[in-house]
C-alpha cells in the first residue's frame, strides 16, 4: 500500500515537473521577442518593466538567470534558474510544515 502511493506521488510529481517545463519554455518563447533562442536584458528589463518589478530587482533576477554571463538568458538557464527557485521555496515549505507554530511567528516577524 505504502509502496504504491509512493509511486502515485513520484508520478505526480514528475506531471508537475513536466508541466511546469513546458509552461516555463512557453514563457521563455514569448519572452524572447526577437526568436534568438536567447533572452537579451534589453528583452527582460521590458517585460519587467511592463509587470512592474523594479529595475534592481530585475538586475538581480537577470544576474541569477545568466550563469555564464554572457548577457543573455538561454533557454537551459533560464529553466535550471526557475526549478532552482521553486526547489527553494519547496524546501522553505517543508521546513514551514516542520516547524512549530511559535517557530513561524518567529519567522514571519523576522522577515
Amino acid at each position: 500500500m505504502l509502496h504504491c502511493r509512493l509511486r502515485w506521488g513520484l508520478e505526480t510529481a514528475k506531471k508537475k515537473s513536466e508541466e511546469e517545463q513546458k509552461r516555463l519554455s512557453s514563457l521563455f518563447h514569448a519572452y524572447d521577442v526577437d526568436n534568438s533562442g536567447r533572452i537579451e536584458k534589453n528583452e527582460f528589463n521590458t517585460i519587467c518593466q511592463e509587470l512592474h518589478v523594479s529595475s534592481q530587482e530585475a538586475e538581480g533576477i537577470f544576474n541569477r538567470l545568466d550563469v555564464d554571463k554572457d548577457g543573455t538568458v538561454t533557454l537551459e538557464e533560464f529553466l535550471s534558474g526557475f526549478k532552482e527557485q521553486h526547489q527553494e521555496e519547496e524546501d522553505d515549505a517543508e521546513e514551514d510544515t516542520d516547524s512549530s507554530a511559535w517557530d513561524k511567528k518567529e519567522q514571519v516577524l523576522s522577515r
